[in-house]
């Protein structure tokens, strides 16, 4: 059976100026910025070349649009390889309807020899996910339980970007950690938002 990917997930674009793009966005396009990310010097996957990022979303799902600023010295304006680092497109972001879907996907991209970049968890949305080429080298994400916003309208807290091997990821244990913050974040909140008792 094949797998299909259950919708269009997300676009990631690279932009020359991060405030310039979010203002944009949210501003005249009316979506929320979701949150801001500043990556680290040493981190994996994106943030070898991306600077930082914003996340903005039109619903409750973490975002729509992953909008990147590269690190000064990486831009390859007209990159002949879309491999590359350039302005403009950056991922195509897939949802996948489930944790085992993920999994025989990946699988099934490997055993027809696509090429694979890597496998994460955590940052931004906080989910579990793995990057792909395309034949023309764009890259691609798919992943499954991209974390939803609140009432709130701020995101929980979630560990930092790092590679998996998605065949020994524990989705139970993920869950699990996963209501755990929000529980906290729950009871934060409800602790700021108590009545206060007449004098």
């Amino acid at each position: 059976m094949q797998v299909r990917v259950r919708k269009m997930g997300h676009v990631g674009i690279t932009v020359k100026d991060l405030d310039r793009s979010v203002a944009f966005y949210t501003e005249v396009l009316g979506l929320r910025l979701t949150e801001r990310f500043q990556y680290p010097v040493d981190e994996v996957g994106h943030g070898v070349t991306v600077a930082a990022g914003a996340f903005v979303r039109v619903d409750t799902t973490h975002h729509c649009i992953s909008i990147f600023q590269l690190k000064d010295g990486v831009i390859a304006a007209g990159a002949p390889e879309a491999t590359e680092p350039s302005i403009g497109l950056h991922h195509l972001a897939f949802e996948l309807a489930t944790p085992g879907e993920l999994l025989t996907l990946l699988r099934e991209m490997r055993g027809a020899g696509v090429p694979i970049v890597n496998c994460r968890k955590g940052g931004p949305g906080n989910q579990p996910r793995f990057y792909a080429r395309d034949p023309d080298g764009h890259l691609l994400e798919f992943y499954w339980g991209i974390d939803q916003i609140g009432w709130t309208g701020l995101p929980r807290p979630y560990e930092p970007i790092t590679e998996i091997d998605l065949n020994e990821f524990d989705f139970e244990a993920y869950l699990e950690q996963r209501e755990e913050h929000a529980r906290a974040a729950r009871e934060a909140v409800d602790g700021e938002l108590r009545p206060v008792e007449p004098a």
